[in-house]
């Protein structure tokens, strides 16, 4: 019993300080679920283009956008297998007094080369809302703020559930369906004790899939655990040997070998090199057409053959990427397609109510007690 009390006061306790922080992560989370759906919305009239007898060189598409946009950042091109797909370049706009980018989507024509729409809307709303949920906009002192935080709302969670818990059969009678009818106070705590139940699960995992991105010493556990090598975490993956008389095969030549060999309706991003004699190319494959969702087979091209890269590390650095590329599926929701995706935005919205729901069982408390 005294344990239980105990209980009580932390929940109480961490909830009313991190209360407000975990509304905010909850929500951000939840709004950012379909951002990609949006974003091709918003941009549907720019995905398609005519097909004709034949695509420009990947390397000529590239050569002309930074020849048209000279001082933006190149970061990737997606390109398609898909016929009537146009292709998309994300780059970074530097504007006067700014100390970072603005990202935009470039779509491109790649039967002509044409530029046929550009957004820095819609993009940006979302990459406004992504940093927002990892690090409140403040840089490393709100990365910290989100990471306390998110480890206070796993400790919240596991001390509802024991508090939760049914100490009896007539307990557990009202510990899973809610009373109907009831006041206002009555269905306040219904919904926070029991439909938290419920939902406490998927938020464990939500939160679990967080902290594994966030830091090291939880990161390298869950390597293990799944087969992975924690050993390199942040380290550098292995560059091909820089032979002097070789020429690089183009980007091109790696188009065409994912053209042969992946099914319709496939994308392959080839990342942007920082400099031309670099001696690998980081690739991914992909079975979406999603802008940023860089998540797939993650590969790196030895430029010198247009071959994956053999060096036995390699297969290590991959195996770790497939693992945490699983657990962002996991944590966005993104891991099952549509289904998923609606249930982490219900649980998002469910998990932003918790605070709330709980502040007002105190609250009402108190006023009881007065």
């Amino acid at each position: 019993m005294i344990q239980k009390k105990i209980f009580r006061k932390l929940h109480l306790w961490l909830g009313l300080s991190s209360g407000i922080i975990i509304c905010l992560l909850c929500l951000s989370g939840s709004l950012f679920v379909f951002a990609e759906e949006i974003m091709h919305s918003y941009n549907s009239e720019f995905l398609n283009v005519k097909v004709e007898d034949k695509r420009l060189d990947v390397d000529t598409l590239v050569s002309n956008f930074k020849a048209v946009h000279p001082d933006e950042h190149y970061f990737w091109i997606n390109t398609y297998n898909e016929p009537t797909r146009s292709f998309d370049v994300i780059s970074g706009v530097l504007e006067k007094g700014a100390s970072s980018p603005i990202l935009k989507i470039t779509f491109i024509n790649p039967y002509t080369g044409q530029i046929i729409g550009e957004d820095m809307r819609s993009i940006n709303v979302f990459f406004f809302l992504a940093h927002f949920h990892s690090q409140l906009l403040l840089g490393t002192t709100g990365l910290w703020i989100i990471r306390v935080a998110s480890i206070i709302f796993l400790i919240e969670i596991i001390l509802g559930l024991i508090l939760w818990w049914p100490k009896n059969k007539n307990q557990a009678k009202s510990a899973f369906k809610p009373k109907y009818p009831a006041s206002k106070k009555r269905m306040n705590y219904d919904f926070h004790r029991i439909y938290g139940f419920y939902a406490c699960w998927i938020l464990l995992i939500s939160v679990t899939t967080g902290l594994v991105m966030s830091f090291d010493f939880i990161k390298k556990p869950v390597l293990t655990v799944f087969g992975g090598y924690p050993e390199l975490v942040n380290e550098t993956p292995p560059s091909t040997d820089f032979k002097e008389e070789q020429d690089f095969k183009s980007l091109q030549y790696m188009y065409n070998k994912f053209e042969e060999t992946s099914p319709k309706g496939y994308k392959l991003t080839l990342m942007a090199l920082e400099t031309d004699s670099i001696t690998s190319q980081a690739i991914l494959l992909d079975t979406d057409d999603r802008f940023l969702h860089l998540y797939g087979d993650n590969q790196i091209i030895d430029r010198y053959t247009g071959e994956q890269l053999t060096k036995p590390v390699m297969a290590k650095f991959e195996k770790n990427q497939d693992i945490l590329d699983s657990s962002l599926d996991i944590h966005m929701g993104s891991v099952g397609g549509l289904p998923t995706q609606i249930l982490a935005f219900i649980i998002g919205l469910f998990g932003t109510s918790m605070p709330i729901t709980g502040f007002y069982i105190w609250w009402n408390r108190g006023k009881r007690k007065s």
